[in-house]
């Protein structure tokens, strides 16, 4: 009986964190014949992880930190919008999840920002579906969940602050601006420009304490010009929000899978109300089926990354 509890407890673990479980029962059929997806790039049984090197705009300063990026092929409920992992119910369908680990110290005190985005390659028949965001620091921790609800969104807060608190908003159809990463990887082509409406990223509404609706923003798609991040024939997409004071710069590469170097955030100081920026460069990409590396030998891949 033992020998049974313990090998059931293992195949859990497994199951665990492993994506894409039923891609041998998905055809392409499933996805959006005009998507721009290398389906053979993405459908190798691993995930892209890739290591950024952070300096964060928090209080008066910008600090040291890091970005670990995670995008991955996994098997999602529609209408439960939870993973796939009994195939028992048929309103299922491929996401792209796009897993961002944020860590970055403050002085003497920690952050960690941890957010997840499920967004289906159907995009014919569907939008993201999901938005999760966690953010711990030294003064307590915040919880903001998007979940697609007929043609618009639910938002969910649960907060330690007082004037956040508990609170859930319903929220108007609009581009999701955690996804946009997820639309680079896709078909960078149709990502929104002009004046668009956007659901504020996650992260953002928690660091900065702003109010949970959506927001006017301007976007703009073409070469990249600059000198901060490295690589040939780059591209970059940039939208800004003026309500925010926010402009974001995203810039990743060409030819697919259209891999994302860096990223820039510039918005307002928290108490002196300079215009700093946030940025994240590549520094390792590596594609690993990293939940199967579990054990104390494995650590030696953070080595290979970066960490």
């Amino acid at each position: 009986m033992i020998r049974t509890l313990l090998l059931a407890g293992s195949l859990v673990g497994l199951l665990a964190c492993q994506p894409f479980t039923g891609m041998e029962k998905t055809s392409d059929s499933t996805s959006s014949s005009e998507l721009k997806l290398d389906r053979k790039f993405w459908q190798d049984g691993k995930a892209e992880v890739s290591v950024y090197e952070l300096e964060q705009n928090r209080y008066n300063a910008n600090h040291p930190g890091e970005v670990v990026n995670v995008f991955v092929l996994e098997d999602f409920l529609v209408d439960e919008q939870v993973k796939n992992e009994t195939y028992q119910n048929p309103n299922s369908t491929q996401v792209l999840k796009n897993i961002r680990s944020t860590k970055f110290t403050s002085g003497i005190y920690d952050y960690a920002i941890h957010t997840s985005v499920f967004t289906p390659l159907d995009v014919a028949n569907h939008r993201t579906l999901k938005v999760t965001n966690t953010m711990q620091e030294w003064c307590g921790t915040s919880f903001l969940q998007l979940n697609k609800k007929d043609v618009g969104y639910n938002l969910e807060q649960r907060s330690y602050f007082e004037k956040e608190g508990d609170r859930s908003v319903n929220l108007k159809g609009a581009v999701v601006e955690d996804a946009l990463f997820n639309q680079v990887r896709m078909d960078y082509k149709k990502l929104p420009v002009g004046e668009i409406e956007v659901i504020a990223k996650l992260s953002y509404l928690a660091l900065k304490h702003k109010e949970l609706k959506s927001y006017e923003a301007n976007g703009e798609l073409g070469s990249y010009n600059g000198g901060v991040f490295d690589g040939e024939e780059l591209l970059e997409y940039t939208y800004s929000i003026a309500d925010q004071q926010r402009k974001v710069s995203i810039v990743f590469e060409s030819k697919s899978p259209f891999k994302i170097v860096g990223f820039q955030e510039s918005y307002p100081s928290a108490f002196d109300q300079k215009i700093r920026t946030t940025t994240a460069k590549l520094v390792s990409s590596k594609r690993l089926a990293y939940w199967e590396m579990n054990a104390p030998k494995d650590s030696t891949k953070r080595t290979e990354l970066g960490l």
